[in-house]
């Protein structure tokens, strides 16, 4: 077996490339075969997974960064036209959010990451992940994302960490998870009402012109450990959806996304929860969105939003 590691080596302010340095040790001390790749740029790995052919049995995969580099793997794969069917892909965490993996307990010892993923790829022990497969159904452009995507005051609230300094200060010190919440803090000022209809696979709408965010999840975390939905299971085959009106004061505003930070906040008249196996989603306003914490410039939402599964080994 030969692994190819695709590495993101600033993910986690360069804990990806310290990682990576530590498990080179451990492969070439037990004589592995292996390539090694490692991303220059945003959507690096996407084109790579994107446009190489992969479908030699005797080749694995595996993908060290974070979250937003599981992101563009599973991007890459799935677009690429050369692969017929899908390929398992190991993922060793090394990010700054790491939801998905705070999600799995994943070890932070990226030795111990890789012999539970060798193992695995020997026995064919993957685990079948609900991706969401997220459709412009003006341009029928297709984008994948493994943990959620959101719409409103979330997604401006990552735009505005991704775009800040603070981010990767904190990153530095481990406290990644404090950018999101000093960026959702500013975009209470910027974040306006919008309409929003979403309808679900027995075709029941929701309708609002009050809507303040929409997040639609397979991961019960988001922002580095916020329990945006706890009930969110990304096995289940379902997508979890919240759809959130806008509150009319200030205070209320604050009691309810204090609430949402507790992971308590279903039973608020502001808050819509449903489960669905696909959806439809339109706004009437451009709004910014984020697809697994990867900011999307402001457009008007007709969508359709639907599930597949595909094979990880973690």
């Amino acid at each position: 077996m030969k692994y190819i590691f695709l590495v993101n080596p600033i993910a986690g302010s360069g804990r990806a490339k310290r990682k990576w340095r530590i498990l080179q040790q451990y492969l070439i001390e037990q004589s592995f075969d292996y390539e090694i790749y490692f991303s220059k740029a945003t959507g690096d790995i996407q084109k790579r997974l994107g446009n190489q052919d992969y479908t030699d049995p005797q080749q694995s995969i595996i993908i060290m960064g974070g979250d937003g580099t599981l992101h563009e793997a599973i991007n890459g794969v799935l677009h690429n036209v050369k692969i017929a069917q899908q390929i398992p892909i190991g993922y060793i965490s090394a990010g700054s959010g790491n939801d998905f993996a705070r999600l799995y307990s994943l070890s932070n010892d990226p030795v111990l990451a890789f012999k539970r993923i060798d193992q695995a790829m020997k026995y064919r022990q993957f685990k079948m992940i609900d991706i969401g497969k997220y459709t412009n159904q003006q341009t029928s452009m297709i984008t994948y994302f493994i943990n959620n995507m959101g719409i409103g005051i979330d997604a401006t609230a990552v735009h505005f960490a991704n775009d800040s300094q603070t981010k990767r200060w904190l990153n530095k010190l481990h406290m990644g998870q404090w950018s999101y919440l000093i960026a959702a803090l500013k975009s209470l000022v910027k974040q306006e009402a919008f309409e929003i209809m979403v309808e679900d696979a027995n075709r029941q709408q929701i309708r609002t012109q009050k809507g303040y965010f929409v997040t639609i999840a397979n991961n019960p975390y988001f922002g580095g450990g916020i329990k945006i939905l706890p009930d969110a299971d990304p096995t289940d085959g379902l997508l979890d959806i919240i759809i959130v009106d806008k509150p009319q004061h200030i205070f209320r505003l604050i009691w309810l996304l204090g609430a949402l930070f507790r992971g308590n906040y279903y039973q608020y008249s502001e808050v819509n929860h449903i489960q669905t196996k696909q959806m439809i989603l339109k706004t009437t306003r451009s709004e910014y969105s984020h697809l697994d914490g990867e900011s999307v410039s402001p457009q008007i939402f007709d969508a359709k939003i639907q599930l597949i599964k595909y094979p990880i080994c973690f």
